[in-house]
């Protein structure tokens, strides 16, 4: 039996048990990698107050060992050590109140082990969450002070962090910001542990972007107050920028390269991603932090005075908001065309070109390769059936927009061109944006002349009046547009340096082929309205943008759209959309049309809903639709507001539609060989975590993904009960779902799920885990995310990272070469012999293989998997099924993972990737050692990056050792193929 001797009385905190509850409102606020964070309720007496409980997780299939639980218990202790120190005299107010602890039932653990939980305060949600509201805009510098605040507090008491980043950065509903999360911190005189089999080998898993270059080049990575600064300069970036430490990489693998090499985790941000503080003095004092010789670095307590001082001085504001971008900003000189902007003039001259619009504003062209006939836009709703792979043409098309001024500017010098430089400022400006409802803008075609025009992805089923048409307008179908554009201008408007769009009009939201809404990013109408009034032109262009949906405001002289300006026409537009009905449908002439703005009368209300047919319209709608009952049309009629400021957020209209009953659920059907086990799986001990994943998700369908915001998707699987049969007879299983970061982000959860049933379906094999269905009942699946969960088989004695420690002393060396040889087998089936192609695991480790009751080890855990097309080369195998998420780097990673800088994209696994970490797993089997047993995960990296092998020569028999280094070759095809290792490992049991 497990002992515990109390922490409380050791450390004198309070014990809390009594008094607090998490079995009423129990859900989660966080899971982290070992620990699950619930939100509780503590009631002593007259005093109640919400507050969050962090347990400990314990992830092993079998009985606990009690190696294992000692690691656990005093890893627990040093935290609540260091934590307890942070406030003994008094709690600070930005550490995160350690209010107490409570006696928990460790969950996965024996029945009769307790340990503590800890109680502390309940925050309104993490510093990467806050960013995104607009309170945080004019609280920037404070929360810089806030965070330094609490570090400096840290190393005043001679206590390292660690782990500083924006997600362990927690923020009060007064807006404080709060340090958090001290399981990786020490004390700075404590000395350094080598890595062992306990260890994930992923200490700093998904954290490797705030890291400093000396944690990955000494032998023992040590975190410490250099390195804690570090990664301050990370979170200070974030906090102004949004931006995520070297955002321009979006492969995790080649992130370690950059930092080893000495670059910084980003350049100064410019609009609309910096915010109105970040001047030259506040982007020194960030830029200082990531000084490559960490002994020149500042410490928190010099940036902190620093920063008070430029408070003080008016060097920067305390309480600076970003404004928004106008539109255009010709006063800050020449502007240049941004270098990385593709020219696709000559290219484009392969393809026939076709004029599919002119605009007062604009020529629209379209680009076809020869011999693609296909009609200019879809005339169908196709979007069941639309195939990536059977429309290669028409995906292929391009879409140019050319500039067209009415009657020209005057005879100008090119640098003296005032549309010209407004429009290369916002080229400028708006090209890196990413978001899956902006429209992607790729690059430029100079042949077009003085303006050049703009290449933009095309979109099959044209603008959103065209697609519309050919809908059956469906409530859900409406509500997903809103809930698209609302998206789009939230993405926007929640830039560091807000960004309008200033033309939202049906015409300007457009829709690619799979149903989703893209909103344009550059209007030429609104740039020309927007010329200064000194402008020479033969004619104004002005009237090119309608006052129908614009607010009373633009009609203002000097007027520039704002985020509120594009809400009132978000409500026109939304109206629209339920109705048909366009703003002012009574009215025809434009001077009409400003006479009732500047008159207060709103674009539409209830009177046009009740005239609807008289007005032209073919919709039918009434006092009982959904739309109007259910709280839509008031926000609707709310973006009306002649006060620009009362007008609703496109985040607070985003929480309504969000509030709705889902009936947008992704309909997929699976494989008609996978049974729906719905109803028939239970756990009845509750959700015992045995394992986990993360990933982030590589949009694969997009042209180009390092801007992007990286999604994380966090796989978790526990042990369930199958009942089957006529007698109903018990069988273990395992059940797997998925998770994303953002619970409204589903579509990457469901292309994981999909990905992972496709692979396992095709393989059959003795040493690889049997799918057994899949699972739809929502006490698996969580409320948020309607993925189905998998069901495979459950193997009892779990990971080999706890079956060869725990068998170390009585496993005979041919039970390791028969534990090997299992392994080897199943590459050798899933590199070889599967019928449709050969699939790669993608991520070989200790946990990924699992060993049942007989001792039979079996392959697990193919979400990183890749499935190739058979071929002579494996080099140029075509792919068949690519990962939807690319794994976070391990030790077990082969050495190729990590080089080709070029490309900043996350690299498909293959065989060979597989090889280099099979041998590592022989190794393991024989030494119970991980790779690089000797460093944490950063120095782990470095020496694979420098030409180091995983092991040392004595970590294993010769003839092990032997069969491990031909898995090691530099060159990936000179690696022995499972083949050959199976062929070898023959021998070894004939002697």
């Amino acid at each position: 039996m497990f002992q515990y001797t109390s922490v409380a009385q050791s450390l004198g905190l309070s014990d809390l048990t009594p008094y607090v509850s998490t079995s009423i409102s129990g859900r989660n606020v966080a899971r982290g990698g070992v620990a699950d964070v619930r939100y509780g309720s503590y009631k002593k007496g007259s005093i109640q107050q919400q507050v969050a409980v962090k347990s400990v997780r314990l992830e092993v299939h079998g009985a606990a060992n009690a190696s294992l639980i000692a690691k656990i218990q005093k890893k627990l202790y040093r935290e609540l050590d260091i934590w307890k120190t942070l406030q003994a005299n008094q709690p600070h107010p930005n550490i995160l109140g350690l209010l107490g602890i409570i006696d928990t039932t460790l969950e996965g653990g024996p029945r009769n082990l307790i340990l503590p939980s800890s109680v502390s305060e309940l925050c309104k949600g993490n510093l990467s969450e806050y960013m995104a509201t607009t309170e945080a805009r004019s609280r920037r510098v404070q929360l810089l002070v806030d965070t330094l605040e609490g570090l400096s507090h840290m190393h005043k008491l001679r206590v390292v962090h660690g782990d500083l980043k924006a997600p362990n950065v927690l923020v009060t509903e007064e807006g404080t910001a709060k340090l958090c999360d001290f399981g990786h911190s020490r004390f700075v005189d404590t000395s350094p542990t080598p890595a062992d089999t306990t260890d994930s080998s992923s200490t700093f898993q998904a954290t490797t972007r705030y890291m400093s270059p000396e944690l990955f080049t000494e032998p023992i990575a040590r975190p410490s107050c250099p390195s804690d600064i570090w990664a301050f300069g990370c979170v200070a970036l974030e906090i102004l920028s949004k931006l995520r430490p070297y955002h321009v990489i979006f492969s995790e693998h080649r992130v370690p390269a950059a930092i080893i090499q000495g670059r910084t985790p980003s350049i100064r941000p410019e609009p609309p991603y910096a915010a109105g503080c970040l001047n030259d003095s506040l982007w020194s004092l960030v830029r200082v932090c990531w000084n490559i010789d960490h002994r020149s670095r500042p410490t928190a307590g010099f940036l902190l005075e620093r920063l008070k001082d430029m408070i003080q001085q008016g060097i920067i504001s305390n309480s600076a908001v970003t404004p928004p971008r106008p539109g255009a900003n010709i006063e800050q000189g020449p502007v240049e065309w941004p270098e990385e902007l593709e020219d696709f003039s000559e290219s484009l001259t392969h393809y026939t070109k076709e004029m599919i619009s002119r605009r007062s504003m604009a020529d629209i062209w379209i680009y076809r390769i020869q011999g693609d006939s296909a009609p200019t836009f879809l005339q169908a709703d196709e979007r069941r059936n639309f195939d990536l792979t059977k429309n290669e043409a028409r995906l292929r098309r391009i879409v140019v927009k050319v500039p067209c001024l009415p009657g020209g500017l005057s005879t100008t010098s090119l640098g003296d061109d005032r549309f010209q430089q407004i429009l290369r400022g916002v080229i400028k400006e708006r090209f890196d944006l990413q978001h899956d409802n902006l429209v992607d803008m790729i690059g430029l075609d100079r042949s077009y002349g003085r303006y050049p025009g703009i290449v933009l992805e095309y979109c099959p089923y044209g603008d959103l009046t065209h697609y519309k048409g050919l809908i059956v307008p469906y409530e859900q179908d409406n509500q997903r547009y809103l809930r698209e554009i609302g998206q789009g201008l939230q993405y926007l408007h929640g830039l560091p340096s807000a960004l309008a769009h200033g033309d939202l009009t049906p015409d300007n939201i457009l829709v690619d082929g799979q149903g989703t809404l893209k909103l344009t990013i550059v209007s030429f109408a609104r740039l020309s309205a927007n010329l200064p009034a000194d402008t020479q032109v033969a004619v104004r262009p002005d009237i090119s943008i309608s006052a129908r949906y614009s607010s009373p405001e633009l009609l203002m002289d000097n007027a520039v759209p704002t985020p509120e300006s594009d809400m009132w026409s978000f409500g026109c537009v939304a109206f629209w959309i339920y109705t048909d009905l366009p703003p002012y449908p009574r009215l025809k002439k434009e001077h009409h049309i400003v006479k009732a703005i500047e008159d207060g009368v709103n674009p539409n209300d209830l009177d046009n809903i009740r005239d609807i047919e008289k007005l032209g319209s073919h919709l039918k709608t009434g006092a009982d639709s959904p739309w109007i009952t259910n709280g839509t049309l008031s926000h609707i009629l709310r973006c009306w507001d002649p006060q620009a400021k009362a007008r609703p957020t496109a985040s607070d209209l985003l929480k309504h539609l969000n509030r709705l009953p889902n009936t947008n659920i992704v309909i997929w059907s699976p494989p008609s060989n996978i049974s729906d086990l719905t109803g028939a799986v239970q756990t009845p001990g509750g959700r015992n975590i045995i394992g986990w994943s993360s990933g982030t998700w590589r949009r694969m369908y997009t042209r180009r993904a390092q801007g992007k915001t990286v999604d994380t998707i966090k796989l978790w699987w526990w042990k369930g009960v199958h009942s089957r049969g006529f007698f109903r007879r018990n069988v273990d299983v395992v059940v797997k779902a998925a998770k994303s970061d953002r619970g409204e982000f589903e579509e990457p959860a469901q292309q994981v799920y999909r990905h992972e049933l496709i692979m396992l379906n095709q393989i059959k094999h003795t040493n690889v885990v049997s799918i057994l269905g899949f699972t739809t009942d929502p006490s698996h699946i969580g409320s948020h995310l309607k993925v189905p969960a998998l069901i495979t088989e459950y193997c009892s004695n779990g990971r080999l990272r706890e079956y060869c420690p725990a068998n170390r002393d009585t496993m005979s060396e041919a039970g390791q070469v028969n534990l090997v040889q299992g392994i080897v087998k199943a590459l050798n089936y899933i590199h070889n012999h599967i019928p449709e192609g050969s699939i790669v695991h993608g991520n070989l480790s200790m946990d990924s293989v699992v060993v049942d009751k007989d001792g039979v080890p079996k392959l697990t855990n193919f979400e990183f998997g890749c499935q190739y097309q058979h071929t002579d080369n494996p080099l140029q195998a075509p792919v068949l099924h690519a990962p939807p998420l690319a794994a976070h780097p391990t030790r077990w990673d082969a050495p190729e993972l990590f080089q080709d800088m070029s490309d900043s994209r996350a690299p498909f696994p293959t065989r060979f990737t597989d090889l280099w970490s099979l041998g590592s797993l022989i190794v393991f089997v024989f030494s119970c050692k991980v790779p690089y047993a000797q460093s944490e995960l950063p120095g782990a990296i470095a020496r694979l990056m420098n030409g180091e092998k995983p092991y040392s020569e004595n970590d294993c028999p010769r003839k092990i050792r032997d069969l491990a280094y031909s898995l090691w070759e530099e060159v990936p095809y000179q690696r022995s193929s499972a083949a050959k290792i199976l062929e070898r490992i023959g021998s070894l049991q004939l002697r």
